[in-house]
């Protein structure tokens, strides 16, 4: 028995009239009878009545109705969700993030269009280290790592694309010698505390830093581990040291911090997104898709 029989029962059913019904099925009236002959075979029961060219349910047929009914909502229901799932419209998608993503205008951006375009998608954010997500991904415990550059040796079966590229500047205390300079200098910095990251080697903001000061031939004599952006320019409020942060930081404002442009203009910082090379969840393709329309816009 497949749902073409409840669907032919349940409309005979309702016009308790062969033809009409033959009609809306759009098929012929003798091939409806038998049809419904051969259902009625098969569950060993009469569902109508037949008299003087007129029919009726039986009390089975109603019985059968009320189930047929619900079988073919539930059948729609079944495949309406596979056909939305299909398209990415539901399902869940796990992103990992480092804490100065939701500084970047374009992720935002972003993810606010896709759970407005995909509002039965569920999405999961977890802020982790740069360390973290290169073991995430390779245990697929997220779908979409979005980080900072450089990130060398990626995963096997992943790539990456940048989503935002943004110059580098300064946060510097408002109390400090240089803050009120248009631009400043990074060896003028040199006997400063230098607040960065914990990232892997040659990985992340971590790596920017340190091939800049390398760059300014000095190497921080002071440095404080914070892994979290706000809680750095928290720290610069407090006069506790310096940081190089990505532009996109300046939406981060605090009293006390002051933001400088570096004299090298040509100091940059990348946003990744790093995923499966061959992604299987439509939901987690449709966000990639989103990403990337946002990425190109500035790219």
């Amino acid at each position: 028995m497949d749902f073409r029989h409840f669907r032919y029962f349940v409309t005979v059913a309702e016009e308790l009239h062969v033809a009409r019904a033959a009609t809306q099925l759009g098929m012929a009236q003798p091939a409806l009878s038998q049809h419904i002959r051969a259902l009625e075979d098969r569950l060993g029961v009469k569902l109508f009545l037949r008299a003087n060219r007129r029919i009726s349910l039986t009390e089975a047929g109603t019985a059968f109705l009320a189930e047929a009914r619900a079988a073919l909502h539930h059948a729609e229901l079944a495949t309406n969700a596979a056909q939305r799932a299909a398209r990415g419209e539901t399902g869940n998608v796990t992103i990992g993030y480092v804490s100065s993503a939701l500084a970047e205008p374009a992720f935002l951006t972003a993810l606010s269009a896709f759970r407005s375009s995909h509002p039965d998608v569920v999405i999961e954010m977890r802020m982790r280290l740069m360390a973290v997500h290169i073991e995430a991904l390779r245990t697929q415990a997220v779908d979409i790592a979005v980080t900072r550059g450089p990130f060398q040796d990626i995963p096997d079966g992943y790539e990456s694309f940048v989503l935002a590229r943004q110059p580098m500047l300064v946060a510097v205390p408002q109390n400090h010698p240089l803050s009120a300079a248009e631009s400043i200098a990074l060896q003028d910095l040199s006997e400063d505390t230098f607040l960065q990251p914990e990232d892997p080697p040659g990985k992340g903001l971590a790596d920017t830093v340190n091939r800049l000061c390398s760059a300014a031939r000095f190497t921080p004599r002071r440095s404080m581990v914070v892994n979290e952006m706000a809680s750095v320019v928290g720290l610069v409020a407090a006069s506790l040291g310096v940081a190089l942060l990505p532009a996109s930081a300046t939406t981060m404002q605090m009293p006390g911090v002051v933001y400088r442009p570096l004299r090298d203009a040509s100091a940059l910082s990348e946003m990744l997104v790093v995923h499966r090379r061959f992604e299987r969840s439509p939901a987690v393709r449709a966000l990639l898709t989103r990403l990337r329309a946002d990425a190109i816009a500035v790219d």
